[in-house]
Protein backbone atom coordinates (compact mmCIF):
# COMPACT_ATOMS: atom_id res chain seq x y z
CA UNK A 1 0.00 0.00 0.00
CA UNK A 2 1.65 3.37 -1.64
CA UNK A 3 -0.04 5.87 0.85
CA UNK A 4 1.59 9.40 0.54
CA UNK A 5 1.37 12.32 2.69
CA UNK A 6 1.05 15.51 1.33
CA UNK A 7 -0.80 19.34 2.12
CA UNK A 8 -4.44 19.16 2.20
CA UNK A 9 -5.82 20.92 -1.29
CA UNK A 10 -9.54 22.07 -1.66
CA UNK A 11 -10.40 19.55 -3.96
CA UNK A 12 -9.75 16.68 -0.76
CA UNK A 13 -12.91 17.95 1.09
CA UNK A 14 -15.42 15.82 -0.62
CA UNK A 15 -13.34 12.50 0.80
CA UNK A 16 -12.85 14.31 4.15
CA UNK A 17 -16.12 15.11 4.49
CA UNK A 18 -16.85 10.91 3.61
CA UNK A 19 -14.76 10.10 6.93
CA UNK A 20 -16.03 12.77 9.39
CA UNK A 21 -19.26 11.47 8.85
CA UNK A 22 -18.08 7.82 8.91
CA UNK A 23 -19.56 6.39 12.30
CA UNK A 24 -16.24 5.83 13.97
CA UNK A 25 -15.21 9.41 13.66
CA UNK A 26 -17.67 10.74 14.90
CA UNK A 27 -18.23 8.09 17.83
CA UNK A 28 -14.32 8.58 18.79
CA UNK A 29 -13.98 12.48 18.35
CA UNK A 30 -16.68 15.39 19.40
CA UNK A 31 -17.72 15.76 16.12
CA UNK A 32 -21.70 15.61 15.72
CA UNK A 33 -23.41 13.69 13.24
CA UNK A 34 -24.92 14.78 9.79
CA UNK A 35 -22.66 18.29 10.07
CA UNK A 36 -23.47 19.58 6.60
CA UNK A 37 -20.86 19.81 3.77
CA UNK A 38 -20.15 23.23 4.41
CA UNK A 39 -20.01 23.29 8.15
CA UNK A 40 -17.39 20.43 7.46
CA UNK A 41 -15.53 22.56 4.49
CA UNK A 42 -15.27 25.49 6.79
CA UNK A 43 -13.96 23.45 9.77
CA UNK A 44 -11.01 22.29 7.31
CA UNK A 45 -9.96 25.95 6.72
CA UNK A 46 -7.12 27.08 8.71
CA UNK A 47 -7.73 28.76 11.51
CA UNK A 48 -4.26 30.83 11.17
CA UNK A 49 -1.83 30.77 8.88
CA UNK A 50 0.47 29.05 11.48
CA UNK A 51 -2.02 25.76 10.96
CA UNK A 52 -1.37 22.79 8.60
CA UNK A 53 -3.95 20.38 7.63
CA UNK A 54 -2.16 17.12 6.17
CA UNK A 55 -3.94 14.76 4.06
CA UNK A 56 -3.10 11.00 3.41
CA UNK A 57 -3.74 9.75 -0.50
CA UNK A 58 -4.02 6.26 -1.50
CA UNK A 59 -4.40 5.34 -5.02
CA UNK A 60 -5.98 9.26 -5.91
CA UNK A 61 -8.44 9.07 -3.17
CA UNK A 62 -8.22 11.09 0.63
CA UNK A 63 -7.95 8.32 3.05
CA UNK A 64 -6.85 10.43 6.01
CA UNK A 65 -6.39 13.92 7.62
CA UNK A 66 -5.23 15.68 9.86
CA UNK A 67 -4.11 19.43 11.05
CA UNK A 68 -1.59 20.74 13.39
CA UNK A 69 -2.78 23.55 14.98
CA UNK A 70 0.24 25.84 16.80
CA UNK A 71 -0.82 27.96 19.96
CA UNK A 72 -0.60 31.70 20.20
CA UNK A 73 1.96 33.95 22.88
CA UNK A 74 2.87 32.38 25.90
CA UNK A 75 1.74 29.02 24.72
CA UNK A 76 3.48 29.40 21.33
CA UNK A 77 5.39 26.07 22.03
CA UNK A 78 3.04 23.99 21.85
CA UNK A 79 -0.06 22.93 19.45
CA UNK A 80 -2.83 20.59 19.21
CA UNK A 81 -3.97 18.56 16.73
CA UNK A 82 -6.20 16.05 15.15
CA UNK A 83 -6.39 12.83 12.81
CA UNK A 84 -8.65 10.73 11.03
CA UNK A 85 -8.35 7.40 9.08
CA UNK A 86 -11.50 6.25 6.62
CA UNK A 87 -12.99 3.16 8.23
CA UNK A 88 -11.93 1.09 5.60
CA UNK A 89 -8.25 2.04 5.79
CA UNK A 90 -8.07 1.66 9.78
CA UNK A 91 -5.58 0.09 11.28
CA UNK A 92 -3.25 -0.19 8.04
CA UNK A 93 -0.77 2.60 9.46
CA UNK A 94 -1.88 5.78 8.03
CA UNK A 95 -2.73 7.35 11.56
CA UNK A 96 1.15 6.44 12.30
CA UNK A 97 2.50 8.23 8.93
CA UNK A 98 -0.09 10.88 9.59
CA UNK A 99 1.45 11.60 13.50
CA UNK A 100 4.66 11.10 12.65
CA UNK A 101 4.87 13.69 10.10
CA UNK A 102 2.94 16.32 11.98
CA UNK A 103 6.09 15.57 14.63
CA UNK A 104 8.21 15.82 12.21
CA UNK A 105 6.91 19.33 11.34
CA UNK A 106 6.27 20.62 14.83
CA UNK A 107 10.13 19.10 16.10
CA UNK A 108 11.90 20.13 12.83
CA UNK A 109 10.37 22.83 11.66
CA UNK A 110 8.28 24.76 14.01
CA UNK A 111 10.23 24.41 16.94
CA UNK A 112 6.95 22.84 18.92
CA UNK A 113 8.41 21.85 22.36
CA UNK A 114 4.92 20.22 23.23
CA UNK A 115 2.33 18.77 21.23
CA UNK A 116 -1.08 17.69 23.15
CA UNK A 117 -4.49 16.15 22.60
CA UNK A 118 -7.47 14.86 24.43
CA UNK A 119 -8.64 10.85 23.68
CA UNK A 120 -11.62 9.21 25.41
CA UNK A 121 -10.46 6.59 27.38
CA UNK A 122 -11.62 4.09 25.91
CA UNK A 123 -10.27 4.63 22.69
CA UNK A 124 -7.87 1.86 23.06
CA UNK A 125 -6.33 1.98 19.65
CA UNK A 126 -5.85 6.17 19.85
CA UNK A 127 -3.96 5.58 22.85
CA UNK A 128 -1.73 2.60 21.73
CA UNK A 129 -1.09 5.17 18.55
CA UNK A 130 -0.25 8.31 20.76
CA UNK A 131 2.04 5.61 23.15
CA UNK A 132 3.81 4.76 20.75
CA UNK A 133 4.53 7.75 19.19
CA UNK A 134 5.98 9.14 23.09
CA UNK A 135 2.55 10.96 24.16
CA UNK A 136 1.78 10.49 27.95
CA UNK A 137 -1.43 10.57 29.94
CA UNK A 138 -1.29 13.66 32.02
CA UNK A 139 -4.54 13.47 33.99
CA UNK A 140 -8.04 12.77 32.94
CA UNK A 141 -11.59 14.94 32.67
CA UNK A 142 -14.35 13.12 34.35
CA UNK A 143 -17.87 13.29 31.93
CA UNK A 144 -15.97 15.52 29.59
CA UNK A 145 -18.44 14.73 26.67
CA UNK A 146 -21.89 13.04 26.08
CA UNK A 147 -21.80 10.47 23.17
CA UNK A 148 -24.35 8.14 22.73
CA UNK A 149 -26.16 8.41 25.39
CA UNK A 150 -23.68 8.38 28.15
CA UNK A 151 -21.30 10.52 29.73
CA UNK A 152 -17.22 9.80 28.94
CA UNK A 153 -14.12 10.69 30.32
CA UNK A 154 -11.04 11.76 28.45
CA UNK A 155 -7.29 11.83 28.89
CA UNK A 156 -5.06 14.33 28.19
CA UNK A 157 -2.03 13.26 26.79
CA UNK A 158 0.78 15.17 25.60
CA UNK A 159 4.56 14.52 24.30
CA UNK A 160 7.25 17.14 25.11
CA UNK A 161 10.29 17.00 22.96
Amino acid sequence: MQVSIRAMRSEDADDIFEIVNQHAFRYWTLALPYESFDSIKTWLQPRSPRDLHYSAELDGRVVGASALRPFYGRRAHAAEFWIGVHEQHARHGIGSRLLAAMIDTADNWLNIKRLEMTVFTDNVAALALYKKFGFEIEGTHKAATFRDGAFVDAHCMARLR
